[in-house]
């Protein structure tokens, strides 16, 4: 493992607000959810010939590595920010790691060493536009889109490079149809009812043990510390932070971002770049990293490498994984937390929180019943 800067960070995390106060509507206007869902599907707005299913696909409202290399060439996905470089005529990356270009705009206490530029051009993965959309108030991995409608005209014109623009009834009505998308039913039952989500209890001893990651919140009950998956997929989502991450950690239960470790395991590669930090000392805070993530958005930087906590319902079905695509199965996902939970008891130096061979195999089983 090679990191060029490392500064080890607790889970840094924004507190936003916990989703059970959420107005959601459990009834969306069925003509407008109508006029998005076409919208979603066939809208080109005199753009670059893609639609937002060119990206967040049918089967999954996502983009899967495997998805990608069933396109033919001339599909309309590789152009414009599928490119392995701007303006390139190459698309390894995307047939590799299903990642687009993104441009990021920088926060005015941000910059890049030895650069002028004030946006940073950073690969990142399609996330799910399924069941989250309806529950959650947090948009984009770095969390910079305040509104579903703010998102999808971004999007539009980021990605579709459209020449015309859609209007207000357009962005409501593709706001309403991404509400609609809610494929589990407990979620959907939560919506409706306000009933919270149970998890599934498991059938095997395997799926038994891995639900305890997801449910055993030490050290609120004294069990083993483990890395607990619950201290940072909690509540109804399962994209929130615990009580026990707020008692081990000293982070606020409900906050929505936190550092995996993904960028300082340079897990999914990417190029290393020293990012400057501005503080309100007047002094300079140095990180580097492939993509700091949230801090871009904030300019704090102890907000680096923080990223949106996302859903764990049907995670089965939205491979890859993290803002950069940087695990492209369940086992890859895994492989990285024991990498991560280890390094957290080996040399952070907390007793019991690593992860054994066997709870990796757990927690996958449960996993799949999600």
């Amino acid at each position: 493992m090679m990191i060029a800067q490392f500064r080890l960070l607790p889970y840094v995390m924004i507190p936003l607000f916990f989703l059970t106060t959420l107005n959601v509507s459990a009834q969306e206007d069925p003509v407008l959810v109508e006029h998005g869902g076409k919208l979603f599907a066939g809208a080109t707005f005199r753009g670059n010939g893609r639609t937002c299913q060119t990206c967040h696909t049918k089967e999954t409202g996502a983009l899967s590595i495997l998805q990608v290399n069933l396109l033919p060439a001339s599909d309309v996905l590789f152009r414009h920010d599928a490119a392995d470089a701007p303006g390139g005529n190459t698309f390894d990356r995307i047939r590799q790691n299903a990642t687009l270009l993104v441009e990021v705009p920088m926060h005015s206490n941000v910059s890049i060493e030895n650069s002028s530029a004030r946006t940073a051009l950073l690969p990142r993965g399609v996330p799910t536009v399924f069941n989250s959309s309806a529950l959650d108030p947090v948009l984009m991995s770095d969390g910079r889109a305040s509104s579903l409608q703010l998102q999808a005209l971004d999007a539009w014109l980021g990605h579709s490079r459209i020449s015309k623009f859609p209007t207000d009834y357009d962005l409501n009505a593709v706001a309403a149809w991404e509400r609609s998308k809610v494929t589990v039913r407990a979620l959907r039952n939560f919506i409706e009812t306000g009933t919270l989500p149970e998890l599934p209890r498991g059938r095997t001893e395997s799926e038994r043990r891995g639900r305890l990651f997801f449910t055993d919140d030490n050290p609120v009950n004294g069990n083993p510390i483990k890395g607990r998956c619950v201290h940072c997929h909690s509540g109804p989502m399962l994209n929130a932070t615990s009580q026990g991450a707020q008692a081990i950690f000293g982070i606020p239960a409900g906050s929505r971002f936190g550092s995996a470790f993904v960028s300082e395991f340079q897990l999914g590669g990417g190029t290393m770049l020293t990012w400057e930090f501005r503080e309100q000392d007047g002094s300079v805070t140095k990180i580097t990293s492939a993509d700091p993530g949230r801090a871009l958005i904030t300019g704090n930087s102890v907000d680096a490498n923080a990223f949106k906590i996302p859903t764990l319902w049907s995670v089965r079905t939205t491979a890859p994984y993290f803002h950069n695509n940087g695990a492209k199965s369940l086992d890859e996902l895994l492989n990285h937390y024991q990498q991560y939970f280890n390094f957290v008891e080996n040399i952070v130096g907390i007793p019991g929180f690593g992860m054994t061979d066997q709870d990796k195999v757990d927690i996958r089983a449960y996993l799949e019943l999600l």
